[in-house]
């Protein structure tokens, strides 16, 4: 997996080039997928113990930056800032007042030299022109299992990604598998923007598919997705 770069169409006049640099990313790691990541590294810690010591650095994290700490870490610094107007000097800042803008946020700003190292590293595509209205997919794994790249026929797939939605009642949008020739999924569970619950067909035959998501945004182009990786169907 890597980083996408692709070209956006600029439209913004305080930019002369004719495109912007886009970014599109390979997957997201939940909290659990990190926890089990952590799990199986090249340590003896089991997934109990990295989650009580991701909750204790949250818990004192909190502690800190409540009472007013920067907090630095060997991968950057955490700090709250708050924002707003006043209409007097000595004026109180309340925190919630819409009306003066009263606001305090979270920030992250990252230790410079890991940032360099870290976009060293790191695996760049370069893609198409981005089209704003196109689906983009991202992940697909059992509905059932939650196994990752795999599927059962008759089964449900659950693919992760954005722009998704279509009408299911349009015989040429859907999930379609691959394989030689198309098999267009009838069920689905859920379609959604980024999530589409979808039926393996039960008349597959096992083996390698490439999965494809046909929709229509505007109700007349038709716009593709392609999953990158095959899934294995059994």
């Amino acid at each position: 997996m890597s980083l996408n770069v692709s070209a956006l169409k600029n439209y913004l006049r305080t930019c002369d080039k004719a495109y912007l640099v886009h970014t599109g990313h390979a997957a997201t790691v939940d909290y659990r997928g990190l926890l089990k990541r952590l799990a199986s590294g090249r340590t003896t810690i089991t997934m109990p113990d990295a989650l009580a010591v991701i909750e204790l650095l949250w818990m004192e994290l909190r502690k800190a930056l409540a009472s007013g700490e920067i907090v630095k870490l060997p991968f950057g610094s955490f700090y709250l800032c708050a924002s707003g107007t006043f209409d007097q000097a000595d004026q109180p800042f309340v925190y919630g007042d819409k009306a003066h803008g009263h606001d305090i946020r979270l920030h992250f700003r990252p230790n410079r030299t890991e940032e360099m190292a870290l976009a060293a590293e790191t695996e760049v595509e370069r893609g198409q022109i981005y089209d704003k209205q196109a689906p983009v997919l991202i992940r697909a794994a059992s509905a059932s299992s939650g196994e990752y790249l795999t599927g059962e026929r008759g089964d449900y797939l659950a693919l992760s990604g954005q722009r998704l939605k279509f009408d299911k009642t349009r015989e040429d949008l859907g999930v379609w598998y691959l394989n030689g020739s198309e098999h267009r999924a009838a069920r689905y569970a859920t379609v959604t923007p980024g999530t589409v619950i979808a039926q393996v067909p039960p008349e597959l035959e096992a083996g390698q598919y490439r999965v494809v998501v046909r929709t229509s945004p505007n109700g007349k182009d038709l716009k593709i997705a392609t999953l990158p990786e095959l899934v294995s169907i059994a």
